[in-house]
């Protein structure tokens, strides 16, 4: 039970106690007065009459007597008058039973009024002739004190409640500090440090209020200082200084990991551009304008490649650069690549006479069903042919023997939109499941549900079929039918069968706003199955749609749902935006693992991720983890997860059906 609750029952129950006993007291004390009073009454009464009754009585006229008597009785408000004689014998009674009780018999039974009679002698001749006795009645006594009882009654309940209220609410807005204090902690739990706004007034509480503030604020500059010497060195070691991009290793990183990916086959372009005459340029204007054009050549290349998702740009050496570009048709490669080209030479640095600089590019494509590993000599031999053809400034390798790069070839499909339009329609997707497996003790944390799509008895993996999915902007509705399937299957199951199951989505779907609120709405309305879903997008998408992503992540947590970032790594992205979002888990990308067992970069990188992450309650997990050496190491580091075709490859039956 909480304080504010105590507080509250025990006020409340002395204010209770105060006012029934101020009314007990009052109605008591009213009791005492009517008593008083008909005594007073009584003994008037038998005053007056005894000296009216002398005459009579001296007279032993009995017929003035009854007439007198009877003249008081008659009133009706004496219960009993009596005359006795010297020697006690009865002269004259006059008697009356009550009345019916005109109020609660309890009550009654409960004040029982016993007022003294009224006593008075009879004298003559200075004789004592007899005695007077009168009793009053309280039928009038009980009906007046019923009346001022429940007037009472009416006047301390609504006396009690109004200060009930005013209670109840002095005590919230007194614990209302406590209430927030409560919150700053488990925000600062979380690694939210937010202070405590507006401080209260009550100098206790405040006191403690800006100690907490101080504490706060305190924590959050040791915690920034963490996070901003992981990303130097992070820095240091994959982000390039003059131009900002990405460094050669961390191209190669991510080409190398995108090439080797059995989940995600590349596909796509990989471009690469050559600043000629640098070393010229640099002897005849120095160094630092050099370094100033290639920061400028930098971000036209960096904002050409902005636009295709997913898209890795870098400056791998000196002057080159390159850019890897997933899921793009080739004309619009050509367009976009030629197009930083153009920007690039319009530079006044470029363009000048006589800067002796020249600007080449070449690009190879990689199709699906072909090697991705031919694709980096093959954007070479382009990039070295369009230096040395005269007047050559940018070359596709062997571009007429490629058709479209995205189209299968395993696959003979003649609309691929259609194709997958029906697939959509008709809800024909199917589903293989990767275990995701403890660092701890090896259980199964959850599973990761890989879309497939059957062609003439044969399944494509979604890498496969995605960017065609992408190409047609169907993946809003593919990953709805994706979301409702995977819901219908665990709600087919008992509680005892349901496990917990990763679904991807993807960036284009979490930058449509229908749709943030079709899939709240979608796992609101499944809210037993909830728990079990854990969604999964690409770091990108903190980047294209950050106040989207806040929304659903605060959206999902809510109803016991889950949301994860995928790929975390590819986007040399801060780490500040870990604080806003309600995260469940993070998972490295595969190009810090696919040779972390001999890259001290990427196992620091690794580490400082762990630190990180559980400072801020966010599990971190890796993925394509291939090698016992690999599992090995990240078990070392304390990571809570990992997967991939080494810990257990993706399966079937549905484990949801």
């Amino acid at each position: 039970m909480t304080l504010q609750r105590q507080l509250l029952i025990l006020l409340s129950a002395l204010l209770l106690v105060l006012l029934v006993g101020i009314l007990a007291l009052t109605i008591n004390n009213s009791r005492h007065y009517f008593q008083q009073q008909l005594h007073t009454h009584a003994q008037d009464t038998a005053t007056s009459l005894s000296l009216s009754l002398q005459s009579g009585l001296g007279g032993n006229d009995m017929a003035l007597v009854d007439s007198m008597v009877d003249a008081i009785f008659d009133r009706g408000y004496y219960r009993d008058i009596t005359i006795r004689g010297v020697e006690g014998d009865l002269v004259l009674s006059r008697h009356m039973d009550p009345p019916p009780h005109r109020v609660p018999v309890w009550f009654v039974n409960w004040l029982s009024l016993r007022p003294l009679p009224g006593v008075a002698e009879i004298t003559h001749d200075w004789k004592i002739i007899g005695k007077l006795r009168v009793l009053s009645d309280t039928d009038g006594a009980y009906r007046e004190l019923w009346t001022g009882a429940r007037q009472a009654f009416s006047l301390f309940m609504a006396v009690g409640f109004v200060s009930w209220l005013i209670l109840l609410v002095t005590l919230r807005k007194l614990f209302r500090p406590l209430s927030d204090l409560e919150q700053l902690a488990l925000a600062i739990c979380q690694k939210d440090f937010s202070t405590q706004q507006p401080l209260p007034k009550t100098r206790e509480l405040r006191r403690v209020v800006q100690a907490m503030n101080r504490m706060t604020k305190q924590l959050k500059i040791l915690f920034d200082e963490q996070v901003a010497q992981i990303e130097q060195v992070r820095n240091q070691a994959y982000v390039d200084s003059v131009s900002g991009l990405g460094n050669g290793r961390f191209f190669n990183a991510q080409l190398q990991a995108r090439m080797h990916s059995p989940e995600e086959p590349f596909v796509g372009g990989l471009a690469r551009m050559q600043v000629k005459g640098m070393l010229s340029f640099n002897e005849r204007v120095g160094r630092e304008a050099g370094n100033r054009l290639l920061k400028k050549v930098g971000k036209i290349w960096q904002k050409a490649m902005a636009d295709v998702e997913g898209s890795c740009v870098a400056r791998v050496s000196g002057a080159r650069f390159a850019a890897l570009l997933p899921h793009i048709e080739m004309d619009v490669a050509e367009l976009i690549v030629e197009q930083a080209l153009n920007d690039i030479r319009a530079l006044e640095e470029v363009c000048q006479g006589g800067s002796g600089l020249g600007i080449y590019g070449g690009m190879s494509f990689c199709q699906v069903g072909e090697d991705a590993r031919l694709m980096e000599a093959q954007a070479d031999i382009a990039l070295h042919k369009a230096q040395n053809t005269k007047g050559g400034k940018f070359e596709f390798f062997d571009e007429e023997v490629h058709g479209d790069p995205l189209s299968p070839k395993l696959a003979k499909v003649d609309n691929w939109e259609q194709f997958l339009t029906n697939v959509i329609d008709r809800k024909d997707v199917e589903f293989h499941y990767q275990p995701v497996l403890s660092c701890v003790d090896q259980s199964v944390m959850h599973y990761e549900a890989l879309a497939r799509v059957r062609v003439d008895g044969e399944l494509l993996n979604a890498g496969i079929f995605i960017p065609l999915v992408e190409r047609f902007d169907l993946e809003e509705a593919f990953d709805k039918v994706t979301v409702s399937e995977l819901i219908k299957r665990l709600a087919t199951q008992t509680v005892e069968q349901r496990v917990p199951i990763a679904i991807n989505l993807s960036s284009h779907s979490i930058r449509n706003e229908a749709f943030v609120d079709w899939l709240i709405g979608r796992v609101t309305a499944s809210s037993s199955i909830a728990p079990y879903l854990i969604f999964e997008v690409p770091e990108l998408t903190v980047r294209t749609a950050h106040g989207k992503l806040k929304r659903l992540a605060e959206g999902l947590k809510a109803v016991g749902a889950k949301l994860s970032i995928d790929h975390f790594g590819t986007t040399n992205s801060s780490f500040g935006y870990l604080s806003g979002l309600p995260l469940y888990s993070i998972k490295v990308d595969h190009s810090y693992i696919r040779d972390i067992q001999d890259n001290l970069d990427h196992q620091f990188f690794v580490q400082s991720l762990v630190r990180i992450a559980h400072s801020r309650n966010i599990l971190l997990t890796a993925e394509m983890v291939e090698q016992q050496v690999q599992w090995d190491l990240l078990r070392s580091f304390q990571l809570d997860g990992a997967q991939g075709y080494y810990l257990g490859e993706p399966r079937s039956p549905d484990l949801a059906a």
